[in-house]
C-alpha cells in the first residue's frame, strides 16, 4: 500500500468513526429529549389530576355543609341521624360517580362531631395540628389542601353557618389512590413522600415503608426509589436510577413549611442518567403544590 493510500485509509476510518460517534452522541440526545418530553408530560398530568381532586373534594364539601337534613342532625346532635345520612350519600355517588372519599364533621370546638367511618370516635380535639381547620372557622370560607393529620391526604372543609354563625365544620376527604391509578393506566408510577420528622402527627403512617429521611404515604414499591439522591432534592426536578426516571416536586404545609415530595415515574428503557434539580424562584414561585 502506498503511502497516500496509508494516509487515505485511515482519514476514511477516522470519518467513519467521528460520524458513528456522531450519530451515537445524537442517538443519546434525542433519546434524552424524549425521555424528559415524557416527564414532563407525566409533571403536568400529575398536577392536573392533584387540582381535580382538590376541586372534586371542594364542591362535596361545600354541598354537604349546606345540606338541610344534615345540618338539621348536626344542630339537634343526632349523631345517629347524622352518620346514616352521611353515608347513605357516600352510597349513592360512590354508584353514580365511582367516587370514593370519607367525611369528618367538626364541633364549633374543633373536636371531632362524627367520622363516617367509626361511629365511636367522637370529641377529638384538633386544634393543636390541624391548621385547615382553624383557618376556615377563622375565615368562615371553604379550603381545601394536600393537608397533614394523622394520614396525608386531600382535604376539603367548609363552614357550617348557622343564623349567620360559625357553628361547626365539614370535611371530605380523599386519598391518592385514584390519582395512582390513573397514572397506571397511562404507564406512569406515583411516590408521595412525606419528611420522616412529621411521624409525630401523621401517627397512622408510622408503620409505612421509609427511604432515607422520608416515609412513603401511598400504596407503591418502595424498592423502585432505589439508589436515588433523595437528599439532593429541591424544589422540583428529574432524577433517574437504573429502572425508572423520575420527575418531582415538592409541597408546602400553611406556614410554606416543606412537608415532602411527589414523584411520578417511567420506565428508564435507555439507562439514561437524570440528576437535575431547581429551587423555585420570584417567576415561578406559584407552581409550588402548596397547602392553601
Amino acid at each position: 500500500m502506498s503511502k497516500t493510500n496509508k494516509y487515505l485509509f485511515i482519514i476514511t476510518i477516522i470519518t467513519i468513526f467521528s460520524i458513528c460517534l456522531l450519530f451515537y452522541v445524537l442517538s443519546i440526545l434525542n433519546s434524552s429529549d424524549k425521555q424528559l418530553n415524557i416527564l414532563e408530560n407525566a409533571l403536568t398530568t400529575t398536577k392536573n389530576l392533584i387540582d381535580e381532586q382538590k376541586r372534586y373534594a371542594l364542591s362535596l364539601s361545600i354541598l354537604l355543609s349546606e345540606d338541610k337534613e344534615l345540618i338539621n342532625s348536626f344542630i339537634n346532635k343526632n349523631r345517629k341521624q347524622s352518620f346514616d345520612i352521611i353515608n347513605t350519600k357516600i352510597k349513592t355517588l360512590k354508584n353514580f360517580q365511582n367516587s370514593n372519599f370519607q367525611v369528618q364533621i367538626h364541633n364549633k370546638d374543633l373536636s371531632t362531631y362524627l367520622r363516617n367511618w367509626d361511629f365511636n370516635i367522637k370529641n377529638i380535639k384538633l386544634a393543636s395540628f390541624r391548621e385547615g381547620l382553624v383557618k376556615v372557622k377563622d375565615s368562615k370560607k371553604p379550603l381545601v389542601s394536600i393537608e397533614l393529620g394523622k394520614r396525608l391526604n386531600i382535604k376539603a372543609i367548609s363552614p357550617i353557618i348557622h343564623n349567620n354563625k360559625f357553628i361547626g365544620s365539614i370535611e371530605t376527604i380523599i386519598d391518592f389512590k385514584y390519582i395512582s391509578q390513573y397514572l397506571e393506566k397511562k404507564d406512569f408510577k406515583l411516590f408521595i413522600l412525606l419528611d420522616k420528622k412529621y411521624l409525630n402527627i401523621a401517627t397512622n403512617l408510622k408503620n409505612n415503608d421509609k427511604i432515607d429521611n422520608y416515609i412513603l404515604v401511598n400504596d407503591a414499591n418502595i424498592n423502585d426509589l432505589k439508589d436515588l439522591q433523595l437528599s439532593n432534592m429541591k424544589g422540583y426536578g428529574y432524577m433517574s436510577n437504573e429502572k425508572y426516571s423520575f420527575v418531582y416536586f415538592s409541597y408546602y404545609d400553611l406556614n410554606n413549611k416543606l412537608l415532602g415530595y411527589i414523584l411520578t415515574s417511567i420506565e428508564n428503557e435507555n439507562h439514561i442518567n437524570l440528576n437535575n434539580s431547581f429551587e423555585y424562584n420570584t417567576i415561578n414561585k406559584n407552581e409550588k403544590i402548596q397547602i392553601k
